[in-house]
Formats: structure tokens, sequence, C-alpha cells
């Protein structure tokens, strides 16, 4: 019996994640991933269950953990009633804590996992972010149609801007300065945009 070896399982999840991000899930191939790795086909079956075990692998952790992390930050009544520079302050920090280390595992589950079942990620957050956007302008009041349409449409555009600012290198203090403009932008009252 042959000792599985980190380094051998190292090589396999990065080649494995340049593969995802390049490719996307379904173009992608257990062939092509190993030959990038450097290891047999029969090698990279010893260390992942598949592409869906490898893929499972490098996103999970953050598909589990992103949700949650945004859920507790439109349930934190502290953070939801925080005047608009701090709030912004807060999030952009958090951001760049969160998303900025796990910028890679978050674009393919963004962008590149169309078939699995990581695919309606992008539409879990859009929701989880359009949350936090009615309770910072309504409350909890019940919100019309035209306001909700309104904050799913901001919830949007908020991500979008957020990841493009992901796709650039950038360091902490101009990335968190960016996305405190883009949270000063975004999550104005609704009742100023006229």
């Amino acid at each position: 019996m042959q000792v599985k070896k980190k380094a051998i399982e190292n090589r396999i999840f990065d080649a494995g994640k340049r593969e995802f991000l390049d490719k996307g899930y379904q173009r992608s191939s257990v062939s092509h991933i190993a030959a990038s790795a450097g290891v047999p086909v029969g090698n990279f079956y010893r260390y992942f269950d598949g592409k869906k075990g490898l893929l499972d692998a490098i996103v999970s952790s953050v598909y589990d953990f992103i949700p949650k992390f945004i859920a507790d930050l439109a349930g934190t009544t502290t953070v939801l009633n925080m005047p608009l520079e701090q709030f912004s302050s807060f999030i952009a920090k958090e951001l760049y804590r969160v998303f900025w280390h796990n910028r890679t595992e978050l674009c393919i589950l963004l962008y590149k996992c169309d078939g699995t079942k990581y695919e309606k990620f992008r539409d879990e957050i859009d929701q989880l972010i359009c949350d936090i956007i009615i309770k910072r302008n309504f409350g909890d009041r019940e919100i019309n149609e035209s306001e909700r349409i309104m904050a799913n449409v901001v919830a949007n555009g908020y991500l979008a801007g957020i990841l493009e600012l992901l796709d650039m290198e950038w360091d902490e203090a101009k990335f968190t300065g960016l996305i405190q403009k883009i949270t000063l932008f975004f999550f104005s009252d609704f009742k100023t945009r006229g």
C-alpha cells in the first residue's frame, strides 16, 4: 500500500483550481488536471473521488461559509443600524478579510459551476445582499413590488462591483477604500435616490 503524499495532493488541488477557473467545471477534465499536476490519472483517483470530489474539496468550505457570513451581517442589528459611513468601513474590512483571501474559490463558485450543486450560489448571495439592503432601507416593514425590484437591482450591481474588484490586484488599503466607496453608493438611502 502506497502512502499518500501531501505534496502530490496539493499539486492536484492547485491544478484543479486553475483548470476550473480557466475552463469551468463542465469543460474541465480529470486527465488534463492530472497532466497539469504531473501525475498519472490513476494517481489522481487515489487523492480525489473524481472531478466532482476535487471541486468539492476546492469550494465547499467557501460555499458553506460565505452565505453564513453574509446572513450573520444581515441579522446583526448593530451592523444594520450603523451610520452609513461606519457601515461602509466595517463592510469593506470584512469583505477584504473574507472575500479577498478566498477570491479564487469564490470566482469558481460564482462563474464556473454550471451543472453542479453550486450553480445557484450567485443567486443565493444576491438574495442575501438584497436582504441587507431591504433591512437598512425599510427595516421590518412590508415592502411593495417596485421597492423589492429596486433592492434586487441594487444588490446585483453591488455584487458585480465587488467581483470586478476581486478580479484585479490591489493592496488592502486600496481594496477596502474602493469597497467602502461602492458600499456608500449602493447602500445609500433609497429616498435620496429620487
